[in-house]
């Protein structure tokens, strides 16, 4: 940390004081000579470009006090160094971050233990296996056009390389909530680690739970002694139900993406319908004056017509007397008229000869 010289506000208001004025008095011994040399040579001072306005030096300085008093308060609480002052000019430089937008995430141990279904035996046959605890994790996503909210489930049961050796079990799928997401992976992993280790749950109650392969598909267990393949049966008829609800999921997101689509073309249309009624609005009303305009015309070319032959009857000169005939006054010099226009007119069409008359011989 370097040593920085700490000043009060005080002292800087005296500070900048004295600078005013020994720059006031620099400027008062400078300038008298300026002005003599200005009135010794006026053509000289004339033919100089004019110059823009010195800035007052009580107002460039003045400006700057509240910026100074600013830093000596910041050097009183906390003085720094080179190295402080351009990590902070940095920091001042350093665009805003953009807030990210907020993720619902979910995350399930079953090293931590619980009650759910099926989390019980899907830990003591993980446990008997050797394998690590399995987790599940969740995420909140909307896909839909009308915002419903949806969740991605991951299950992740890691397998083990020392033996006995176990392989990775991973796989994902959309669900409705987290509970029944959750209830479904828990239900899925134990099936399919029960289908990877037939050999090893040989002998033990884990041997006729329900089993599926890498895919999911369910596998035929080992028979009950009492309940025969009952298990299995139940273990299609709920594969078969998770297959309906997958396809009602499917559907039910296609039928919201049309009714979206119908929805906006109807805002669309709706728009347009206000835009064209406006239009129509405003055509009906300049209809309307239109026609108010020419009743009115109408009315002022009857009053006129009446007027007229009231004057007429009357036996008033409308006309004001010979103006309506023609008048060699009434004809004027065509200013703008070029001789282009009559070269048409050629005195060989109408068989005239031109006769030259010098004025000389008359």
């Amino acid at each position: 940390m370097s040593n920085v010289p700490t000043h009060s506000p005080d002292l800087l208001d005296t500070l900048l004081d004295q600078a005013v004025h020994q720059t006031r008095q620099h400027d008062a011994q400078t300038r008298p000579g300026m002005h003599t040399h200005a009135r010794a040579c006026m053509a000289c001072a004339r033919a100089r470009p004019r110059r823009r306005p010195r800035r007052s030096v009580d107002a460039s300085i003045g400006s700057l006090r509240p910026q100074l008093r600013d830093d000596a308060s910041n050097h009183q609480d906390t003085p720094t160094g080179p190295r402080e002052r351009c990590s902070r000019r940095a920091r001042r430089r350093r665009p805003p971050r953009p807030m990210e937008p907020y993720v619902q995430t979910e995350t399930y141990d079953l090293e931590n233990g619980g009650s759910l279904v099926f989390e019980r035996d899907l830990y003591l046959v993980s446990e008997r296996l050797e394998r690590p605890p399995p987790k599940f994790h969740g995420v909140r996503i909307h896909d839909t056009p009308t915002g419903e909210q949806q969740w991605m489930i991951t299950a992740d049961l890691k397998g083990s390389s020392e033996p006995p050796i176990s392989e990775r079990i991973l796989f994902s799928f959309k669900a409705c909530n987290w509970p029944d997401g959750l209830a479904h992976a828990l239900q899925e992993g134990l099936a399919r680690v029960c289908g990877q280790h037939i050999a090893a749950l040989r002998g033990s109650r884990f041997a006729y739970f329900a089993r599926h392969d890498t895919m999911g598909e369910p596998m035929a267990p080992s028979s009950h002694p009492v309940l025969m393949i009952h298990v299995q049966h139940l273990d299609l008829m709920l594969h078969e139900t998770r297959k309906e609800l997958e396809l009602t999921r499917v559907h039910n997101h296609r039928a919201q993406m049309t009714l979206a689509h119908h929805a906006e073309a109807i805002r669309m249309l709706a728009k347009d319908r206000k835009s064209l009624r406006l239009q129509r609005a405003k055509k009906d009303a300049t209809i309307r004056r239109l026609r108010e305009k020419i009743r009115t015309l109408e009315v002022t070319v009857r009053t006129q017509q009446d007027q007229i032959q009231e004057m007429e009857d009357e036996g008033d000169d409308i006309q004001g007397g010979d103006d309506f005939l023609s008048d060699d006054n009434d004809f004027e010099d065509d200013e703008f008229t070029d001789e282009e226009d009559y070269a048409f007119l050629e005195s060989e069409e109408d068989g005239i000869i031109p006769i030259d008359v010098d004025e000389d011989d008359e």
